[in-house]
């Protein structure tokens, strides 16, 4: 999936893109922090997408993560 496709990503230039490839695989699934709640990344069932500045990348599953809010350590496996 090429992130450039949605809104505000990317080169302005190549921010015209096909929504239909956006919109298929659509990350909407949350991920969040199983003692704090906080937003960890959010998934389409395949990958994650996750965006810590200033980094952003996918990820495949099963992923594990260090809470930035409270350190707590989560695990995400595909459901």
């Amino acid at each position: 999936m090429n992130l450039n496709c949605k809104p505000g990503y990317g080169h302005p230039d190549k921010r015209n893109c096909q929504r239909a490839d956006v919109d298929a695989l659509a990350f909407t699934l949350e991920w969040r922090c199983q003692d704090c709640g906080k937003l960890l990344g959010k998934g389409n069932g395949f990958q994650m997408h996750i965006r810590r500045k200033p980094a952003e990348f996918l990820a495949s599953f099963p992923i594990t993560a260090k809470c930035p809010g409270c350190g707590a350590l989560n695990v995400m496996d595909k459901n």
